[in-house]
Order: C-alpha cells, then structure tokens, then sequence
C-alpha cells in the first residue's frame, strides 16, 4: 500500500499507483504482506546470502521486487518505509538499509513514526503537490482520473489554508463532473431538462472563463455540443467560444 503525500486521504494500492509520481510516498507494510513461505528467502536476498537457485525455488521474489520497485518509483522527494509489526523480512530489509557501507554511506535513516508533526508537509508543499495534481488531471484523458487528481488537488489547497486555489479547483472539478454526466450513450432528454443543461453549461462556462480555465470551456463545449439545439450552441459559441480564441491569439501574440 501507498499513502501518498503523507496524507490518508491519498492511497493506493502499489500496482494501481503504477504510472503516476508523488513528491513524499509512504509505503506501508509491503514487507509484513509477503507470504510467510518467502520470508527467510528474501531475507537471504537481502543479505546477499541467496543460493543461485532461489529464483526456480521461489520464483514469487521477482514478482515482488518487481513491485517493490513500482513502489519507490513513485516518489520524487521523500520515501518512508513503515511496518506496523516485525517480521524476518521487513527486519532484513531496514538492516540492510540503514547499514553504513563504505562507499556510499546508508541508505536511509530511521525515523519515530510516532512523530507525525515531524514528517507533515508545510503549506508552500501542499500548494506544490495541489498544483502538481492539478496539472495532472489537466493533462489525463480519463476524465475519472482527472476528478480524483482533483479532488486531490482541492484537499491540497484547503491544507494549505488557499481558499483562492481551493475555489479554482472546486470549479474545474464540477466541470469534469459535468463532463462525465454528458459521457455517451446519452440519455433522451426532455425539453425542460434540455433547458436546465443548457443553462447549466452556461453559466459553467462564465465561471471557467473567469478563472482563466480556457481549455476547460473548449472541452466542456466539446463535449455537450452535439446535445445543444442549434440556437444554444450559436449562443455558446458567440459568447464564450470566440471569447477563448481570441484570449488565446492575444496571449500567443504577447509572447
């Protein structure tokens, strides 16, 4: 399991956090979960005491330094090793990590997990791991990816007490929401749920606008474009989508 970002509010599991990348990672208990079956082998890894036939006697070690690597791959800053409970592996592993050698020094230091104050994130690295999801979901194709980098994002913020940054996230996440709820196959709609919609993408698109989400309104206008009557989206593309252009020419002219 990951905690990522020291926060409870962010984990995974290590294979469904394959591909993306965190600034502080927490992995938690990945040693204590190994079969007991392999824990004296990987420890006779670890050690360097391993015979060469380990890999045809236990073949599941590669799977899970496979995934171990995974794992410390996800972090770009920090990394935590935390074991709720000894085991011969995990016992192994911190030994083998926090033995000096003497070329390089050790590799990581023990640290008191009971001291969480210590190992929080100041609010200018929340700000930071806010922004970096933000881009993240900005940039994802999946738009439930996207809603959970987010709400990610937004969680980051309000840690760090931005309201300002916060309410930019609260924006875009509705309209990815929205974008979801307009996910073919699409519903028939009735004309009083076409006028609510309608009204909805509007006022959405306003919002967007303000807060200089441009791409934002092109994708939303994208994506509920082909429900509009023709009136609607006349009127969308004369107020907002032109609006989005022409801002777009002017900031590519001042560069």
């Amino acid at each position: 399991m990951l905690i990522c970002s020291t926060t409870a509010k962010l984990v995974y599991g290590i294979r469904e956090a394959k591909g993306l990348e965190f600034k502080t990672v927490i992995i938690l208990d990945f040693f204590r979960e190994i079969p007991p079956s392999l824990q004296k082998p990987w420890r006779e890894l670890v050690l360097n005491r391993a015979t060469q036939d380990l890999d045809r006697n236990h073949p599941l070690i590669g799977t899970l330094l496979k995934l171990l690597y995974t794992g410390v791959t996800r972090c770009i800053e920090k990394l935590f090793f935390v074991e709720t409970h000894s085991t011969t592996a995990g016992d192994a592993t911190m030994r083998w990590l926090t033995t000096k050698n003497p070329n390089s020094g050790a590799y990581a230091t023990r640290n008191n997990i009971d001291d969480i104050e210590g190992m929080s994130m100041t609010a200018d690295e929340f700000v930071s791991d806010g922004i970096n999801n933000a881009e993240l979901a900005q940039s994802s194709v999946d738009l439930d990816q996207a809603q959970l980098l987010l709400e990610r994002a937004i969680w980051c913020f309000e840690q760090a007490s931005n309201d300002e940054l916060a309410a930019k996230g609260r924006i875009h996440c509705s309209c990815v929401q929205f974008r979801v709820e307009l996910l073919p196959p699409y519903d028939e709609k009735s004309e009083t749920d076409r006028a609510v919609m309608e009204s909805r993408a509007a006022k959405m698109m306003a919002s967007l606008i303000k807060e200089g989400f441009y791409f934002e309104v092109l994708n939303l206008y994208t994506a509920i474009a082909p429900l509009l009557s023709t009136y609607t989206r006349d009127e969308l593309e004369r107020r907002f989508i032109r609006k989005v252009h022409e801002l777009n020419r002017d900031l590519g002219e001042g560069m």
